[in-house]
C-alpha cells in the first residue's frame, strides 16, 4: 500500500552534442524490516535516517536534546507505531529536507493506529522541505497538532519552524499548532493541510504573521484558530494578518476571543490586510482592544485596516445565526494613535454589554446609561480615521466618542444600518461636563 509512487526511474536527457545527463532519480520503495528507533535516551549528538535504511520504525517515543541533530534524507519513509511521538527539545534541531521527486513520509506503521505528534522546542529551527506527514495528531494531552512548535513566551515570536512544500493530513486533532512564542520562519511556503478533526491551524494572535501560503481546505473546519490564551497579545512584536483564503476565528473552547493590541513596553501595531476576515466569538468579552485603558495617555496599540470596496476587512461574530450582540466590538482605550487607520472595514453583530458607563453624553445633556457599541473611542483622536466603514447590525451605538473633547463627524464618511442606538454619540467637554444640546443622529 505504501509502495505507491515510489518507484526508481532513471531519465536520460538527450543533449545538442550527443551527451546525456541523468535528472534526479525517484524514490525506491523501501523494503525489508529497516531500522528500529526505541527511543530510550535522548540524542545528543548528529544522526542520519538514510534512504537505505528505511523505513525507520519508531518504537518508542523519540527525544531529540539539546546539541541533537537529526538529519532525515530523502526518500527516508518514518512509521511511527501507536501513539508514538517525536519530540525536539530546546537546543536541539529536526532536518527534513526532501525535493519534489524525492519526498519524506511519516506515517503510521499500522494504518489503522494513528500515531502522535512531532513537537518543535526553539530557540533553533527545525526545517521541514517536501514532506507528508499521515495520520498524527493522536495524542492531545501535550499537543494541539501533528505538528506542533513551542518556544519562549516571554520574548518576541521566534523562528522555529521552516516549511516548503509539506502536507499535513488526516490529523486526529488540528493540523498545525504554534503556542507560546514559536512561529514560521519569513520564508516557509506551500503549507498544505486537509483532513484534520478539528481546524488546519491553531495558533496565538502574535504568531500569524508569517502563516505560509499554500492550502488548509477539506478539513472538519476551514478557519485559523486564533485561541486568546495566556502570553497570545499583540505586545512584544507588530502582527499582521494576511488574507489565505479562509477566515480567523478570534476565540475557541478554551479562550473568550478577547484580542488584545498594546499594553507592553513598546507599541505594537496590528495590520489586517485587505479581504481578512475576524470572526469573534460569540461572547460578551470577545472583542478586539486596542489598548485596554480609558483615560488619554498615549497609546501603546495601533490598527491598520485598508480593505477596498471589493475587498474589504470584516469583522463579524463566529456565531453561525448571527445577532446584533454577539460580540463587544471593536475599543480603542487612550488616546488613538496617529497612525490608526479604517478603510473599507465591515463591523458586524456588534455592541454586546460592555460593562462601562458614564463616558459619552446622552439627549437632555446627561452622561450614559452603558458604552455600548461597534466601535469605541475612549481617548481623542487628531483625525477622523475611520472611512468608508460599514456598522452592520450592533446591539448598542455606531460610533462612540468616550472621551472628553471636541466632536468629530464619522457619519458622512461611513454607512450605518441596523443600528439600535444613536449612529454616533456626543462626547464630554474637557470639564467631563456634557453639552446641553445633544442629539442622537
Amino acid at each position: 500500500m505504501r509502495a505507491n509512487g515510489w518507484v526508481l526511474v532513471a531519465v536520460a536527457v538527450l543533449g545538442c552534442g550527443g551527451g546525456s545527463t541523468n535528472a534526479e532519480p525517484e524514490c525506491v520503495a523501501p523494503t525489508g524490516t529497516g531500522t528500529g528507533h526505541s527511543g530510550a535516551s535522548a540524542l545528543t549528538s548528529a544522526e542520519t535516517w538514510s534512504a537505505a535504511g528505511s523505513p525507520h520504525v519508531v518504537t518508542g517515543d523519540l527525544r531529540i536534546g539539546m546539541g541533537g541533530t537529526l538529519t532525515i534524507e530523502p526518500c527516508v519513509e518514518v512509521r511511527m507505531r501507536g501513539p508514538r511521538v517525536i519530540t525536539v527539545q530546546a537546543g536541539g534541531t529536526l532536518l527534513a529536507e526532501g525535493t519534489e521527486k524525492r519526498p519524506i513520509r511519516v506515517v503510521p506503521e499500522d494504518a489503522a493506529a494513528f500515531w502522535g505528534y512531532l513537537q518543535l522546542y526553539g530557540p533553533k529551527t527545525s526545517r521541514f522541505a517536501w514532506v507528508s506527514l499521515e495520520g498524527g495528531g493522536n495524542e492531545p494531552t501535550n499537543s494541539y497538532g501533528a505538528l506542533e512548535a513551542r518556544g519562549d513566551q516571554f520574548a518576541a515570536a521566534q523562528p522555529v519552524l521552516f516549511v516548503d512544500h509539506v502536507t499535513v493530513k488526516g490529523s486526529q486533532n488540528y493540523g498545525v499548532s504554534l503556542r507560546s512564542g514559536a512561529a514560521f520562519t519569513g520564508d516557509s511556503h506551500d503549507l498544505v493541510i486537509s483532513g484534520s478533526k478539528k481546524a488546519p491551524l491553531r495558533v496565538l494572535p502574535r504568531l500569524v504573521t508569517n502563516l505560509p501560503s499554500g492550502t488548509y481546505t477539506g478539513n472538519s473546519e476551514d478557519v485559523v484558530q486564533v485561541e486568546t490564551e495566556a502570553y497570545g497579545d499583540i505586545t512584544l512584536e507588530d502582527v499582521t494578518f494576511k488574507d489565505r483564503g479562509l477566515h480567523y476565528r478570534i476565540g475557541g473552547p478554551v479562550t473568550e476571543g478577547l484580542l488584545k493590541v498594546g499594553g507592553g513596553d513598546r507599541k505594537a501595531t496590528l495590520t489586517l490586510e485587505a479581504g481578512v476576515v475576524l470572526e469573534f466569538k460569540k461572547s460578551g468579552a470577545a472583542g478586539l482592544a486596542i489598548d485596554t485603558g480609558t483615560t488619554d495617555n498615549a497609546a501603546s496599540g495601533a490598527l491598520i485596516a485598508i480593505g477596498t470596496e471589493t475587498k474589504p476587512i470584516v469583522l463579524t461574530s463566529a456565531a453561525p445565526f448571527k445577532i446584533a450582540g454577539d460580540w463587544r466590538g471593536v475599543t480603542f482605550g487612550n488616546r488613538p494613535d496617529v497612525t490608526d487607520r479604517l478603510d473599507f472595514v465591515h463591523v458586524e453583530y456588534a455592541g454586546a454589554p460592555s460593562q462601562a458607563k458614564g463616558f459619552h453624553c446622552i439627549p437632555g445633556g446627561i452622561l450614559s446609561n452603558d458604552e455600548d457599541a461597534a466601535i469605541s473611542l475612549y481617548g481623542q483622536p487628531t483625525v477622523p480615521f475611520i472611512t468608508n466603514t460599514t456598522l452592520l447590525s450592533s446591539a448598542g451605538l455606531g460610533i462612540n466618542l468616550a472621551y472628553k473633547g471636541m466632536t468629530y463627524d464619522f457619519l458622512t464618511t461611513n454607512t450605518f444600518r441596523s443600528v439600535v442606538g444613536c449612529k454616533q454619540s456626543t462626547p464630554r467637554n474637557m470639564d467631563g461636563a456634557c453639552p446641553s444640546n445633544v442629539s442622537c443622529p
